[in-house]
């Protein structure tokens, strides 16, 4: 059956049931994945997948009520039933004024890559025999699990207002672990990381760098506790810890919901730092033309040098606060929209990680903790160390893990002390490295 036909065969089934305020999610998915033992491939496998959406609207006077279901077949009975549970959640589900963007004008961006999309098979084996390679030059570590993946994503949503769109998207799914042993001395290094665009996959430089980490986390000691500790944080590191927090009180949800700590034109961080919100960031995992509700994603500068100046909007919240959305409808994977951020980026500063080093006499670089898991609304966090190196007059000492940083995220950014040049793409950010003052390191 193709695209058009699956779509519409959902729309008939809805209209037959005189339903006039109506949603259809549909996201066809292409997986391809090569798994790792050790260094030699394990298994390879091919994954198809169908799962579609359905919201319907029951409108009263100055409510809506929401029904949401989620499909995986397209026999037209099994559709049905999905149908009447969502007549009826829609009928319990009362809540605010609601209604389906209606069609906009969209940014021709394409979040994929032709490479990709045309010869998956051949890329992912090209990274294979990439990997394989560079894991046989590995003298003192052993690889002992990985896994990469290419996700391709063909995406539809149509509503009863006109609105019909589709698009794709292709990225990375990598995973890998890789023990050092030295003596009776054993450590490993896992990581995990999405990664959009195949330029900025790098395997090579990758496994390099986790090798690297897995070589020093042998001889890595517990760091000194300091309770006014200068932290530089990694970029992945840092995406952790910025984007459920300022995501959060950067929404409008946290706006209405009179939740949030930023009051626009009040400055909330240190004047060098600039935060965007960039749904058409080139290589940025969730980039793409529209949100999960089909307005438009757009560039929208978030803090601008410390100063609040926008909130991110989707459609309900824009219709509860009387203005529009900026595209952060993001769809989660029960069906449902959560507003907050599409793609979060930092602009650069103007040292490089190296010249940020040297202008610390004593501080720390960390590379990898546990969950992080700021809480979203104090900002709060502590979490172990498990990559790191202790800085001493301006040059990168001791590996250090083990032990606990703290602190919180809202304080954070108002002591920030330096900002890289460099930049990096983790998940659905792209950030420098910055070193931030009044955090708590305690072993």
């Amino acid at each position: 059956m193709k695209d058009y036909e699956k779509l519409e065969l959902i729309e008939k089934v809805i209209k037959s049931k005189g339903i006039s305020d109506y949603e259809i999610y549909l996201i066809e998915s292409e997986i391809y994945e090569i798994e790792f033992r050790n260094a030699k491939v394990a298994s390879e496998r091919q994954v198809n997948d169908l799962d579609y959406f359905i919201r319907l609207l029951d409108q009263k006077d100055e409510t809506s009520g929401m029904g949401i279901a989620k499909g995986n077949k397209l026999e037209e009975n099994r559709i049905s039933q999905m149908v009447d549970n969502c007549i009826k959640l829609s009928q319990i589900n009362e809540s605010s004024d609601y209604s389906f963007p209606s069609p906009q004008s969209y940014s021709e961006i394409q979040p994929n890559s032709n490479e990709v999309l045309k010869n998956p098979s051949i890329v992912i084996q090209k990274l294979t025999d990439k990997i394989k390679r560079k894991l046989s030059e590995f003298k003192k570590t052993t690889p002992t699990f990985g896994r990469i993946r290419i996700h391709i994503d063909h995406k539809f949503l149509n509503n009863s207002t006109g609105l019909n769109l589709d698009t794709k998207r292709s990225y990375f799914y990598l995973e890998f672990a890789i023990k050092a042993k030295q003596d009776k001395k054993l450590s490993e290094f896992w990581d995990v990381d999405y990664i959009r665009s195949f330029s900025d996959v790098k395997i090579e430089q990758r496994l390099d760098k986790w090798n690297k980490f897995a070589l020093a986390s042998i001889n890595a000691v517990k760091p000194k506790s300091n309770n006014n500790a200068i932290v530089i944080f990694s970029p992945s590191l840092l995406k952790d810890a910025l984007i459920p927090v300022i995501g959060f009180h950067a929404s409008g949800k946290a706006s209405y919901e009179e939740q949030s700590f930023f009051k626009r034109s009040e400055k909330v961080a240190d004047s060098k730092i600039k935060i965007i919100d960039n749904g058409l960031l080139d290589g940025g995992l969730r980039t793409s033309p529209w949100d999960g509700e089909g307005n438009p994603q757009k560039r929208t500068v978030i803090i601008n040098n410390g100063i609040f100046e926008n909130r991110l909007y989707d459609q309900k919240y824009a219709i509860l606060e009387k203005t529009q959305s900026t595209g952060n409808g993001i769809r989660t994977s029960n069906g449902t929209i959560e507003n907050t951020v599409t793609n979060m980026e930092i602009l650069p500063g103007k040292l490089s990680l190296n010249e940020i080093i040297s202008n610390i006499k004593e501080g720390y670089l960390i590379q990898k903790c546990s969950w992080l898991n700021p809480d979203k609304y104090s900002g709060f966090f502590g979490t172990e160390i498990r990559n790191g190196n202790y800085i001493k007059d301006g040059a990168l000492g001791t590996p250090i893990k083990g032990g606990n940083l703290s602190g919180n995220v809202l304080d954070m950014i108002k002591n920030c002390e330096y900002i890289s040049k460099e930049r990096e793409f983790s998940g659905n950010s792209y950030l420098p490295y910055i070193a931030f003052s009044k955090l708590n390191v305690s072993s």
